[in-house]
């Protein structure tokens, strides 16, 4: 980083409001570079950003971009239409995208990547929180803030977690010590187009990994890049080298039995529901193992983590209410998120669900019809564009049929600027209430729990 930027000072960011450039911000502005950016809308993560001292533009305009600007970086959200592309092209600016210029400030550290359809975020932060309780001081990126800290980027020492984003093809820019795949869905095939070609690239990502590839091998697609990688798998399989078994609860806590070549290390107690959340810690101890750590202390500091925003995020219990809020958006998530939410045993689990992408939802329809079977009653809202077009026309109301098809309960659409009014009536005691989606659900659940609260509406 510091050959490739040592002439650079002043760096703008496009679309610095979303959750991977903000992360990019946090660890440039640390390093002492001066930071702009602009964004659409405003958010806690431009509000976060401004009070870290950033400036963050509100539209998308040329004269964001000053006069010094040495560099500019933009998401992958960001069209070649933009203003700010433009401008930054005709004054021949410098101009990468995040994951390249993540990709340089963390080529030279021992970067711990971490990639995958699904719990990406999840075992970033755990690896993320892990080290820095055990006093290794590391350096993290995580496309989530970790409820446990402030941020969701910081600088440390030698270790670098970064959360791989393969929405976009990103996560082959870095240099990994150590990968960790999670999963691999039919997710981002519009960009991918096909599964071989996705596949293909988690090969690639697993190949420039210095020293060790870790998936889970319970995942086809993802056990056959181990065996090819001669990385280590782990699972719920018994073919896998690091295993789980005697799954069930214990209070808030999911519990099973760790093994390491069929040996018992002990049992292992997380605060995170579901046997997905399992899985991910699995993929944690795997990495703690490779590194050759007391694993003893590394189970016993697992009972500390406190989770993710927007991952199973309890925002409030109000009149025998629970409120949740959580970031599935694909039909895989979904089903492992409503089937945790079970084990609370809630009277009814009422669900509220913003479809994110119109490409989505048009590739895993069928998917979509069939992942809320733990649900007992449904609220579809209006899909959440996430900048494309609707070119075939796509909406909620007929996904909502789609799904009413298959589903024992009621399927209802409401559309999203009516949510706040109506939701509140609908609700009884003993719900539990999940927000699920990647777009601006979150903020909803805000305005619906305080219409909730406010105007002291009986369930």
């Amino acid at each position: 980083m510091d050959k490739v930027l040592s002439t650079i000072k002043n760096i703008h960011l496009i679309g610095i409001g979303g959750i991977g450039m903000s992360g990019l911000a946090l660890l440039l502005k640390e390093k002492g570079f001066n930071v702009t950016g602009s964004d659409v809308v405003e958010s806690y993560i431009t509000k976060m950003l401004k009070e870290r001292g950033v400036e963050v533009y509100l539209g998308h305009r040329k004269e964001n971009i000053a006069k010094d600007t040495h560099l500019v970086c933009y998401s992958s959200a960001i069209k070649e239409d933009n203003p700010e592309m433009q401008e930054a092209k005709q004054r021949d600016l410098s101009i990468l995208q995040r994951g390249k210029l993540l990709g340089l400030i963390s080529w030279d550290k021992k970067t711990i990547a971490i990639s995958g359809s699904h719990g990406k975020t999840t075992t970033s932060s755990l690896i993320g929180f892990l080290l820095t309780s055990l006093g290794f001081k590391p350096t993290v990126f995580v496309g989530g803030i970790p409820l446990n800290y402030k941020y969701n980027a910081w600088w440390g020492n030698e270790y670098f977690v970064i959360e791989a984003d393969e929405s976009d093809g990103s996560f082959l820019y870095y240099n990994p010590w150590v990968s960790i795949i999670t999963n691999i869905d039919y997710e981002h095939l519009d960009y991918y187009k096909n599964i071989e070609t996705l596949k293909g690239n988690f090969l690639q990502f697993a190949y420039q990994t210095r020293g060790l590839t870790i998936g889970c091998g319970d995942d086809p697609f993802v056990y056959e890049i181990i065996k090819k990688a001669k990385g280590v798998s782990y699972g719920i399989g018994a073919h896998n080298k690091i295993r789980a078994e005697d799954f069930h609860y214990d209070g808030q806590f999911s519990c099973f039995n760790f093994f390491i070549d069929d040996k018992l290390i002990r049992e292992v107690k997380i605060p995170l529901l579901g046997k997905h959340n399992a899985l991910n810690t699995l993929a944690v101890l795997s990495f703690f193992n490779y590194l050759n750590e007391d694993l003893d202390k590394v189970i016993d500091a697992l009972k500390y983590f406190k989770g993710t925003k927007r991952r199973f995020q309890i925002k409030k219990k109000i009149g025998g209410i629970t409120f949740v809020d959580d970031y599935a958006h694909h039909p895989t998530e979904i089903d492992a998120v409503l089937k945790a939410a079970r084990y609370l045993d809630p009277k009814r689990l009422f669900v509220i669900f913003q479809p994110h992408r119109y490409s989505r939802v048009e590739n895993l329809r069928k998917d979509f019809a069939c992942c809320f079977s733990a649900a007992d009653e449904l609220i579809v809202t209006d899909i959440y564009a996430a900048s494309e077009l609707n070119m075939k026309k796509i909406d909620a109301k007929s996904l909502s049929k789609e799904i009413q098809s298959n589903f024992k309960g009621r399927v209802t659409h409401i559309p999203k600027e009516k949510l706040i009014s109506e939701i509140p009536l609908l609700l009884k005691e003993g719900d539990l209430v999940m927000g699920l989606g990647a777009g601006d659900i979150n903020n909803v659940m805000d305005g619906i729990i305080n219409e909730f609260e406010t105007n002291k509406i009986k369930a």
